[in-house]
């Protein structure tokens, strides 16, 4: 019987234009790949600490909500139980032809931040640009316990140098300062000042508090595991004419030993 090629042609020719066809469909899926995909490398690279909310447009250039999570479960398999997301939105654009060869180019603006941050580097380590946050008064109590307990708010003032993230652990300094924090479970208004200084090595992420005005005392020191989670111990007191009216708040935040109150978180 005589050979057939035209058959093997045809196949070949339905075969180029079904992988153009395929190929295609990819390229408009990932041009157009929507902003929830951005969710789902944060939590990735936060280990579920950190989403995003109500994201729109695309995964080139979105817009959402951050949200801090609270979980549960000391070995980072726990599930989001509370989290508070932050004032303002964020706002970012990606790159696409950098991350085809596997490099993140991005850059990121929160809120009324004054200039965006860069991020940089490829998805097993990323480098995060030096900048700066303001928030207004936030309520912190949706963090979980013990927030939850003395349903405190604060501004907050974030600053930080150059990070870098190494699969999920931080390499970098950072700061955070609470003003004129309050507590709903107290009438003393501000309960004080206070920065947190937090420090990454590349393998533990050690935190320090400290106050720097007010009545209420607090002093703490602790560290971030990427399987223990937090541990941080502090210690609280109260000093001058509204010493009196804080020992209810004193004996709701932790165990008195003495003269202090000392709080642990963790561990």
């Amino acid at each position: 019987m005589p050979a057939r090629p035209f058959r093997g042609a045809a196949f070949g020719r339905w075969l180029a234009l079904a992988c153009a066809g395929l190929l295609s469909v990819l390229a408009v899926a990932t041009v157009f790949a929507p902003a929830s995909w951005a969710d789902f490398a944060l939590d990735r690279a936060s280990l579920g600490r950190v989403r995003l909310a109500e994201a729109s447009g695309t995964i080139w250039h979105g817009q959402g909500r951050l949200v801090i999570a609270d979980l549960s479960g000391a070995e980072g398999g726990g599930t989001v139980v509370e989290g508070f997301a932050l004032p303002g939105t964020v706002d970012w654009r990606l790159s696409v032809l950098p991350l085809m060869l596997g490099i993140v180019d991005a850059s990121v603006s929160v809120g009324t931040m004054s200039e965006p941050v860069s991020i940089g580097g490829h998805p097993a380590e990323v480098r995060i640009g030096a900048g700066g946050l303001d928030l207004p008064s936030v309520e912190l109590s949706r963090l979980g316990s013990p927030w939850n307990t003395i349903r405190p708010s604060a501004a907050l003032s974030l600053r930080w140098e150059a990070l870098t993230i190494r699969d999920g652990v931080l390499d970098g300094r950072a700061s955070v300062e609470l003003r004129d924090a309050a507590s709903a479970m107290t009438p003393v208004r501000p309960l004080g000042n206070y920065r947190i200084d937090i420090s990454g090595t590349g393998r533990d992420v050690t935190l320090r508090l400290m106050t720097l005005s007010g009545p209420l005392k607090l002093e703490g020191s602790g560290q971030w595991e990427r399987r223990g989670g937090l541990r941080f111990t502090a210690s609280a007191s109260a000093e001058g004419a509204e010493q009196s009216r804080l020992q209810s708040l004193l004996a709701l935040i932790g165990r008195r030993e003495g003269e202090r109150t000392i709080i642990r978180i963790g561990g």
